[in-house]
């Protein structure tokens, strides 16, 4: 009898707590704001059926602890982990379908650079939606803490945009007065000889900034631009920085980048300062942009956090190409799954390397990417659009939504 009068007081408890839990949260509404399309929309209550349109938004939702409440998410959706299972992917490019949305009945939809016809034809389907696109690292941290307030969680939106501040303005201490390297920060080289660079503001060139380097090409008049290869070359970056390593077309190595013509003469090249990285954390509108800042500074100056551990996430301590007396292979899960895809998959074109954070194993091939994911010890690839899983049934297409 005791045993069952604990049982009840825990379960009559438990209900207090979440019924105290939503009247707190419900005490702050309604919450108003004002996207990046200069669109006013009000909550009375916190959003309960969300679709996300951008990895970065899916990944700061997630963070703000409302992963639950995504009901869909773009096919580029993978972190965290727990983001890989959410269905329905929905495809983005061109551009969304409004009908899959308006079907899957959210209450919230996250955009970052939807058409804003077809952001106005969901909305005029009486679904509120919250177009956010930050142009600088300040407003990145604003904005998660905007959504945190949206989605009830306005406590753990303002400690995660205080956190991403701290550990910027400590990178920011630790390199102030080092000499500021030449950075060469390539975006898309799908065409070698006119590669689009970082300019000065957005994400990437102010995070060179803020890491402590002097991009070369400062004095593009928007975000980024295409330059051309002799202007690389005169320009002499000391370090270049590949945030096209991973893109599913045309993906760049240090090693391609070190053969094309002319580039022999240039500094980084020469001293081998070519580091791929993984783009996602260097332009998401996300908390993990700090990651991508921290990972930065330590590849600009690696004597400035020596002896306090460095930053705390180290995506490229792993470098994703070989060296001298490695050639490119498969290894892992990925012999099995090039067995499986065949020309499909393409060569390697670098060594396997990890992902610190994660643990999954990335290598890059000729047509795509080839990924380990250590938790469920399932081999992936993505080309373009496509996905197939290597599982115990065999190679498995993954489906895409429309």
């Amino acid at each position: 009898m005791l045993t069952q009068i604990a049982r009840r007081l825990a379960v009559a408890s438990a209900l207090l707590l979440v019924t105290v839990n939503i009247a707190a949260a419900q005490a702050n509404y309604p919450v108003t704001v004002t996207d990046d399309a200069g669109v006013h929309t009000t909550f009375n209550a916190p959003p309960r059926r969300i679709v996300s349109l951008n990895p970065g938004h899916t990944e700061t939702v997630f963070a703000l602890g409302a992963g639950d409440r995504l009901v869909a998410v773009d096919a580029f959706s993978n972190y965290p982990v727990e983001a890989q299972q959410i269905q329905p992917r929905l495809t983005t490019y061109p551009t969304v379908s409004v009908e899959t949305v308006i079907a899957l009945k959210p209450d919230l939809v996250l955009a970052l650079v939807e058409n804003d016809d077809v952001l106005g034809q969901i909305r005029g389907q009486g679904v509120p939606v919250l177009k956010l696109l930050p142009k600088d690292f300040e407003t990145t941290t604003r904005e998660i803490a905007a959504l945190g307030r949206v989605l009830g969680s306005a406590q753990r939106g303002d400690e995660l945009a205080a956190d991403m501040r701290a550990r910027r303005d400590a990178v920011v201490e630790a390199v102030a007065g080092a000499p500021r390297p030449r950075v060469f920060y390539e975006m898309d080289a799908s065409d070698p000889t006119k590669p689009f660079a970082a300019g000065p503001n957005g994400f990437y060139g102010q995070l060179v900034d803020l890491a402590g380097g002097s991009n070369i090409f400062a004095d593009l008049p928007g975000d980024f631009g295409q330059v051309s290869a002799e202007s690389v070359v005169a320009r002499d970056p000391e370090l270049i920085v590949l945030a096209d390593s991973y893109l599913p077309y045309n993906p760049q190595t240090p090693g391609m980048v070190a053969a094309r013509p002319g580039w022999d003469q240039v500094t980084a090249v020469r001293t081998g300062a070519i580091y791929a990285v993984q783009e996602e954390i260097f332009a998401s509108a996300a908390p993990r942009l700090v990651d991508g800042l921290e990972a930065l500074a330590s590849l600009l100056h690696p004597d400035r956090f020596a002896n306090s551990g460095g930053p705390r996430s180290r995506p490229t301590a792993h470098l994703p190409y070989c060296a001298s007396d490695q050639s490119p292979d498969f290894s892992l899960g990925f012999a099995a799954l090039s067995d499986a895809l065949g020309t499909t998959m393409g060569e390697p074109t670098e060594c396997a390397h990890g992902d610190v954070t994660s643990g999954d194993t990335y290598q890059q091939t000729t047509k795509g990417l080839a990924i380990y994911k250590r938790l469920d010890n399932t081999p992936l690839f993505v080309s373009g659009t496509g996905h197939w899983a290597l599982t115990a049934d065999g190679l498995v297409e993954q489906p895409t939504s429309p």
